[in-house]
C-alpha cells in the first residue's frame, strides 16, 4: 500500500483528542471502535474506491503516557492500520518535542473487527 504523507496533526486538549486527516479526500462515513478510536472512511485523490482517509483517538494523551501539552508538539506521526477479519489493529508511533528533546512514544490499540473491509493503511506526517 502506498504510504500517506499527512499535516498538520490536530490534537484538542480539552477533549484530549488526537485527529489525523488526509487532505483533500471525500469523506464518506466514520466507524467507532470500542470507546476510544474513530475511522475515517472515504475516497482519496485519484482514487474510486474507499480507504480509510483518516483516524481519530480519543483520550490521547492517556494513551501515550504524556501530559496533554505534550501532545500539542508533535513533531512526526507513524501509523499503520491493519485490518483482517477478526480484529481491526492500529499502531502508532508519535515523536514529540519535549524540553527543547525529541522524544519517541508508540502505542498499539487492537479491537474486534464490526465488518469493515480487510486491507493495510499506512499514514504519516
Amino acid at each position: 500500500m502506498k504510504k500517506i504523507k499527512v499535516k498538520p496533526v490536530d490534537y484538542d486538549p480539552l477533549v484530549d483528542s488526537l485527529f489525523i486527516s488526509v487532505p483533500d479526500r471525500k469523506y464518506e462515513y466514520s466507524v467507532m471502535l470500542g470507546d476510544d478510536v474513530i475511522l475515517d472512511f472515504g475516497k482519496l485523490p485519484g482514487r474510486e474506491r474507499i480507504d480509510i482517509v483518516g483516524f481519530e483517538i480519543l483520550n490521547a494523551s492517556k494513551k501515550f503516557g504524556v501530559k496533554k501539552y505534550t501532545l500539542k508538539n508533535i513533531k512526526r506521526l507513524k501509523a499503520e492500520i491493519e485490518v483482517n477479519e477478526k480484529i481491526v489493529k492500529l499502531k502508532i508511533e508519535i515523536w514529540v518535542s519535549l524540553r527543547g528533546r525529541e522524544r519517541h512514544r508508540s502505542k498499539v490499540l487492537e479491537t474486534s473487527n464490526v465488518g469493515i473491509p480487510s486491507g493495510v493503511a499506512l499514514i504519516s506526517v
